[in-house]
């Protein structure tokens, strides 16, 4: 944890790269940190003996009895034992495990439902308890086998699925020999509400088809589905399966996906940057940080911009931020969120999750208006916009006076070992402006503008010159690149960025030129055109925003037909992705790599913009299914968003949470499971497959199923960090399902 650091006699220092340890009689015992290296972080420790392997997997080491069974009075072993074994933390920096095992009797006999029986252990198994009691209680008796969506759902949500599965570790894939029967219990009467029988989905040993088409058995074991759509009334509810076991607790209700949207949000408020954050609004305690009035921080302007020189290979172009220092202070450089666990970069693209408010607050404004974040307000503003705004300032406050907006705040690397937000050594800096910040912060800011019109008119005037402004200078650096022959120094997606601006400011005034604008990189000149060639254009939500254009923006017939023709073909494509695996797992894009939020977000905004264009429940079906992996639905029963559900992440990478002893703060949503079957030489990603885990999980870390292979272990970084952009599936989705009204057809 973090201390003010007060030093002793005989106190030593060693540098660890950039990096300070502190020694301490004779023994090193954490870091200094800060410019001045007078705060103080613990190395980690953790207390207790390892389970003893080799008696774990040993049949003779366990003896199951009961005096209420006769087959079992005696005491009975089991005929075979299996194991799983994986670590639940890591401790830094000396990099040991905490670890959860589990292992699987296959017992002579079965046992007898209703009964309850004593499982003993011999001394060499090296456990603290001599004996646990096990009552065997489908509707009780918890089981990693069945899986829920811990969200919960609507009453009237047309889909209500759970999946049942196991995978037994050294025993690999198991299969029921008859179709499971299951029930949905009330929580508070303890009666069943519902039966039905599970149906099969796959067999242990088929296959799914997932990445860019290819069979695999990602799953590794049989899969089953059981359906409880028809439950409808509200209340708190378990399902039991029979000889199986219970999953964990859920809810129906009319708030369930309320709730949801409203522990994402926290997660922004939590992430926020250059505020102290604290009571009454969030538990989470931070000093403010990254805030050019703090002695702390030094935020400096930098001539150097990712999209490179206006002249292709212009002489002394600093070669990256802090090469084209300029040391002028910035005053305005504070604010916005952190991207992630730690907190070296902002960027103007993270506002993709500020987008995703913006455009379901457009959809259904009577209900957002008056939903309340718990964050300080701001007068006659509602909430959803008031969060929105505090990552728009950030930005605004960068744009320099002939309009040009920075793409990022960015420090000179990344952190040091275990500094805090607030106690960090780095400098920072503002990248000069550049055609993707002027661009995103236009389409952002445009859509603000015109969102807040009802309820500030001043700020919305603000926002919509700010916007104007933005878009002309990245349109004067287009003309000068163009000019000089260098036009492709301007990225794919970048122009596609230019495309929904235009369409974004031409829906807010009306003018023309930015529909002409529009109209040049557009998709939708084309018959059932291809919204997503990645590479080439990804117009989705120009696509979509197209399609909801107002009469009065006099939208081209045909470009509209084409629009829903794309969104429709790109929301058949997620449920057609979906029915190919066993978890309906949903994406548009076969080709998305399966990592970095594919497991632990729902990727189906288009199959609630095909909802909300068509009215049809298939959509809305989809976009339930779609969230249930995510929400708890998977075969390690973890939500990947914390302070959501019955057991959501405990160990998300945020610094200044872990080094100052803190819970992780509700909201963050981490990157999850990462498919090292097909991307296997990422060291980036897999450095703690290949150096740690590997070996030491049984069976082999690289032997795990990908749908459970998810490791909820601080500073595995391809699955336990987080940006904030990548929840804009989390923001989009459950914010429409909260919202969304009667079943009907918008247009």
């Amino acid at each position: 944890h973090y201390e003010p650091y007060l030093p002793q006699a005989g106190d030593t220092t060693r540098a660890d790269g950039s990096a300070v340890i502190l020694k301490r009689g004779g023994k090193e015992i954490g870091y200094l940190i800060g410019v001045r290296k007078d705060g103080f972080v613990a190395f980690e420790t953790f207390s207790g003996d390892p389970l003893l392997d080799d008696a774990a997997e040993n049949a003779a080491t366990y003896t199951v009895q009961s005096a209420a069974d006769p087959g079992f009075v005696q005491g009975v072993q089991p005929a075979v034992v299996w194991r799983k074994s994986k670590p639940t933390d890591w401790a830094q920096p000396t990099r040991q495990f905490v670890w959860s095992h589990i292992v699987y009797l296959k017992l002579p006999r079965p046992l007898t439902s209703g009964k309850t029986y004593t499982i003993r252990f011999a001394d060499a198994l090296n456990v603290q308890q001599p004996s646990v009691p096990f009552p065997c209680a489908d509707s009780l008796t918890h089981s990693e086998a069945v899986h829920v969506n811990q969200i919960g759902f609507r009453s009237d949500d047309p889909l209500k699925h759970g999946f049942l599965s196991v995978w037994l570790g050294t025993g690999g894939g198991y299969e029921y020999p008859a179709l499971p029967k299951f029930s949905v219990v009330n929580l508070k009467t303890g009666r069943a509400v519902l039966s039905g029988v599970c149906q099969r989905i796959k067999g242990k040993d088929e296959a799914d088809t997932m990445w860019q088409g290819k069979r695999d058995n990602y799953p590794a074991t049989a899969v089953y589905r059981f359906d409880f759509s028809s439950l409808v009334a509200p209340g708190r509810y378990r399902i039991a399966v029979a000889g199986v076991g219970c999953s964990y607790p859920f809810a129906i209700g009319e708030d369930t996906w309320r709730k949801a949207f409203l522990i994402q949000m926290r997660g922004l408020f939590n992430n926020r940057s250059g505020m102290a954050l604290g009571p009454p609004y969030t538990t989470f305690k931070k000093p403010r940080d990254f805030h050019p009035g703090d002695r702390e921080v030094k935020i400096t302007q930098s001539t150097y911009s990712s999209i490179g020189p206006i002249v292709k290979g212009q002489q002394g172009f600093p070669k990256n931020l802090a090469d084209g220092d300029t040391g002028r202070l910035v005053p305005g450089a504070w604010g916005g969120y952190h991207d992630a666990g730690d907190w070296n970069p902002r960027r103007v693209t993270h506002m993709r999750v500020t987008l995703a408010q913006l455009e379901v607050f457009e959809l259904f404004p009577t209900y957002f208006a008056p939903l309340k974040l718990r964050i300080p307000p701001r007068t006659g503003l509602p909430d959803v916009l008031t969060e929105a705004l505090f990552e728009l300032d950030c930005f605004r406050r960068l744009q320099q006076a002939d309009g040009g907006v920075p793409h990022e705040i960015e420090t000179d690397g990344d952190p040091i070992a275990e500094e805090l937000s607030w106690k960090q050594s780095m400098p920072a800096f503002v990248s000069a402006p550049d055609v993707r910040g002027g661009w995103y912060y236009a389409l952002v800011a445009a859509k603000f503008a015109k969102l807040v019109t009802p309820y500030d008119r001043t700020l919305a005037k603000t926002y919509r010159e700010s916007a104007i402004r933005a878009f002309e200078w990245a349109e004067r650096d287009r003309n000068k690149r163009r000019a000089a022959g260098n036009l492709l120094s301007i990225p794919w997606e970048v122009r596609d960025m230019r495309n929904l601006a235009a369409l974004y400011l031409y829906d807010l005034v009306g003018t023309a030129r930015y529909h002409d604008v529009f109209l040049q990189d557009t998709v939708l000149r084309d018959e059932n055109p291809n919204l997503h060639q990645w590479g080439k254009a990804v117009q989705r939500d120009a696509a979509f925003a197209y399609a909801v254009l107002p009469p009065t923006r006099n939208p081209n017939p045909a470009l509209v037909r084409h629009a829903r023709q794309g969104l429709i073909q790109q929301a058949e494509s997620a449920l057609a992705y979906a029915a190919g695996n066993s978890y309906r797992v949903t994406t548009p894009d076969p080709g998305r790599p399966m990592f970095l939020g594919f497991w632990s977000t729902p990727d189906a905004i288009e199959v609630c913009r095909a909802h909300y264009l068509t009215g049809e429940k298939k959509y809305l079906a989809g976009a339930i299914q779609a969230c249930i992996f995510a929400g708890g639905g998977n075969p390690n029963n973890i939500t990947y968003t914390s302070g959501l559900g019955a057991n959501p992440v405990k160990h998300p990478f945020h610094i200044d949470s872990r080094a100052t002893g803190q819970p992780a703060p509700e909201g963050l949503s981490v990157y999850g499971n990462y498919d090292w079957r097909n991307w296997s030489t990422q060291e980036w990603a897999l450095w703690p497959m290949k150096h740690y885990l590997g070996q030491q999980c049984r069976p082999n870390a690289y032997d795990w199923p990908v749908t459970e292979g998810y490791f909820d272990i601080y500073r595995f970084i391809a699955q336990n960090e987080f940006t904030v952009d990548a929840w804009a599936p989390n923001v989009y989705v459950w914010g429409y399902l909260a919202a969304r009204g009667p079943n009907v057809a918008r247009r």
